[in-house]
């Protein structure tokens, strides 16, 4: 029985576990991440970690042609090792072969195949036995590049296009030749890339950024129409971005709502696009809760019918904050040689009693949370009195206006 036959004889295990060795053929149960080689072994355990308790069973990540070329053996021997660490710990891998990112078009030219050859047939026979190979990502994204995108004629931009279609149909037939019994992809930039090279895929999957629902809805709804037309399963593959205008719980939610597998960009906020992608920080602490809960299927509402705020003075909480820390800000002079200053201790809890409730009642910016500063003033040695002051009055004067209580 080959890994497409298994695929459409398995059932799915319960949502947030793993495969556990049982495929299917719509892969509507792949909660994925893009995560790969790079950390040492325990690196990569714990941080594999932190997307199992949210339920991720699924990998993808980028190989590369020119870390292979300097050392063969020793890059596919570090490949295998992370899938197997990552099936060992509940993944599933989904390799890319080829980036379309940035591409050299020079890899397109003829004289260049044998070495782009030599490479995925490297990878391929290393891996393609592998219990945790979910399938083969033969190139990601084939035209988002500047080679193609940013060329004004349309007639080469055209033969652009078709030149990168080449290559990939090559590519494909290649990677199929070499692993029979594997799915095969592409990673296209959206739905709309999709069709020229369809037909050489197994799943069709594609990525989404869309900034608004309605560009998200067209979108999904393109890439279920093509698995309709050509009878292959489909999944999303790449999504969330916060510069983008693409929030995680959007992206998520349609997702849910299609009942279509997903791959989120990416698991760790770090290197370069640590400000736009990613879920967890080293530690395992998060950037933004909405986005775990949309990974396990929760979702916030946005049916103003239905939302209650949190009233953050109903039992006179809130009241009792703000005195709390006028109380701390008043500082005893009872001559010019008796100042006592207010107290850090009890500025800072005076504080967190206003955080707290500012922050479960969602009425301040989360991007720094206050408790974050608080916590991060109660680790210094010598605290900023002056600074700690500032912010505990405006703490005030914001609960105060929140709660109506001036």
């Amino acid at each position: 029985m080959n890994k497409m036959q298994m695929m459409a004889a398995g059932a799915l295990l319960a949502a947030g576990t793993a495969l556990g060795g049982v495929r299917t053929n719509d892969y509507a149960c792949v909660r994925g991440t893009h995560y790969g080689p790079g950390g040492d072994p325990e690196q990569l355990v714990r941080e594999l970690g932190y997307g199992r308790r949210v339920g991720l069973n699924a990998t993808r990540f980028w190989l590369g042609r020119g870390a292979w070329n300097k050392d063969p053996k020793g890059y596919v021997e570090r490949v295998r090792a992370f899938v197997r660490i990552a099936w060992e710990n509940g993944y599933y891998s989904m390799p890319i072969l080829f980036n379309g990112n940035m591409i050299n078009p020079k890899m397109l030219d003829d004289g260049e195949w044998a070495n782009c050859a030599a490479y995925a047939k490297d990878i391929v026979l290393a891996l393609k036995d592998e219990p945790g190979l979910l399938m083969w990502d033969v190139m990601n994204e084939p035209t988002c590049n500047p080679w193609v995108n940013a060329q004004k004629d349309k007639t080469e931009k055209e033969r652009r296009r078709q030149k990168t279609w080449a290559f990939l149909r090559r590519a494909c037939a290649l990677v199929r030749e070499l692993d029979s019994g594997s799915p095969i992809t592409v990673g296209y930039t959206t739905a709309y890339e999709a069709e020229p090279t369809v037909s050489c895929v197994d799943v069709i999957s594609f990525h989404d950024y869309s900034s608004t629902r309605a560009r998200q809805e067209a979108n999904f709804a393109l890439a279920e129409s093509l698995g309709k037309k050509y009878g292959k399963p489909v999944i999303q593959t790449e999504t969330g971005c916060l510069a983008r205008s693409n929030p995680y719980d959007m992206a998520l939610e349609a997702c849910e709502r299609h009942k279509m597998g997903w791959f989120l960009f990416n698991l760790m906020i770090r290197g370069r696009c640590d400000s736009e992608h990613g879920v967890f920080y080293p530690d395992g602490t998060v950037r933004d809760p909405a986005t775990v809960a949309a990974m396990m299927g929760c979702f916030r509402c946005r049916d103003t019918s239905m939302i209650v705020p949190g009233l953050a003075n109903r039992e006179g909480s809130a009241k009792r904050a703000v005195e709390k820390i006028h109380k701390a800000l008043t500082e005893y002079t009872s001559d010019a040689f008796d100042y006592r200053p207010s107290s850090v201790k009890d500025l800072l809890e005076a504080s967190e009693h206003a955080a707290n409730l500012l922050e479960c009642c969602e009425l301040v910016p989360m991007a720094i949370p206050p408790t974050a500063r608080i916590a991060a003033w109660r680790k210094m040695e010598k605290p900023p009195l002056a600074e700690i002051r500032r912010f505990a009055y405006e703490l005030a004067l914001e609960l105060e206006k929140a709660c109506q209580l001036l």
